[in-house]
């Protein structure tokens, strides 16, 4: 049996290039190659080197990436949140929205409402200063003849009557003469439409400014302001005339009425009370002196209260 021997390379170990072995054992003119042996490996590790520097730099930029990665999202989960935030705002909105719509609507039909009670309000407010200037009036003026009632009359007096001597003024009290024989005669209705009569015949002789009132039955008085004693005197006859040139219509026929007055001019620091007995004195004394005329008051005669 014939045995080969092994190839020469086999003696190579420890992954030693053959170059480096064959060097170490053959001539010296191998030296040349062992050189050339040299310089290729160091070609080699410079590109090893610069492979290592390029997966430095590759694992710095992926570093860098995922830093830049996780920014981005740290940036995305941001932008997600306030994307959510605003949905829910704009949610929240909408429902407001709403809210105000209703409740617009509803602040509406309030007002609609409030006006009409406004209105509503309004004409039960004019209905009642209606009833009420009614009321006043039929509390301060006799219904039938409408001079003033003696209440509102002496109100007025009250309020008119002057308080210095240098504020002139005059009252006159007038009774319709024989007026119970006008009622008795002619009847009750008779004896009314005298009495209106004889309320727009003192009209017609007074001044806007001038009250008259209705104290009771056919007695009546005049409040004359800023009016000394003679043109007192000539106003009273002006009424006196202007009741006895109107007779009254009746249903048996026309029938005259005639008056009787008294008048007080005011004293200095006179009261009305003792202005108004003076002229009530000097009414009495035009009946005892005939009646169908004017008696003044003597001055001086009720100054006291």
């Amino acid at each position: 049996m014939t045995t080969r021997a092994a190839p020469e390379r086999a003696a190579v170990t420890d992954g030693e290039p053959p170059g480096e072995r064959e060097g170490a054992h053959g001539p010296k003119a191998g030296e040349g190659r062992r050189g050339a042996g040299h310089t290729g490996a160091g070609n080699v590790f410079s590109l090893f080197d610069n492979e290592e520097a390029v997966l430095d730099r590759t694992e710095i930029m992926l570093t860098q990436l995922a830093a830049v990665a996780d920014g981005v999202k740290v940036l995305a989960e941001a932008y997600r949140r306030g994307y959510r935030e605003q949905r829910r705002l704009v949610r929240l909105s909408d429902r407001m929205q709403a809210d105000l719509q209703k409740a617009n609507k509803r602040l509406a039909e309030q007002q609609r409402d409030l006006q009409s009670l406004n209105a509503a309000l309004s004409g039960e407010i004019e209905t009642s200063a209606r009833l009420e200037a009614e009321l006043r009036r039929l509390a301060d003026t006799d219904p039938l003849t409408g001079a003033l009632a003696r209440r509102r009359f002496l109100e007025v007096c009250a309020r008119d009557w002057p308080r210095r001597s240098d504020r002139p003024a005059c009252l006159l009290m007038l009774d319709i003469d024989r007026f119970k024989l006008v009622n008795d005669s002619h009847g009750h209705a008779a004896g009314d439409a005298a009495l209106v009569a004889f309320v727009a015949a003192c009209r017609r002789a007074l001044r806007p400014l001038d009250a008259v009132g209705r104290l009771g039955g056919e007695e009546f008085a005049v409040l004359l302001v800023e009016t000394g004693p003679e043109d007192g005197a000539m106003i009273a006859e002006r009424i006196r005339a202007a009741v006895a040139g109107s007779p009254v219509g009746t249903e048996a026929g026309p029938i005259g009425i005639t008056v009787s007055i008294g008048l007080a001019a005011a004293e200095p620091e006179e009261s009305l009370e003792a202005a108004m007995r003076r002229a009530d004195a000097a009414l009495y004394a035009a009946k005892r002196g005939g009646r169908n005329r004017v008696h003044r008051a003597p001055a001086g005669t009720g100054s006291a209260p």
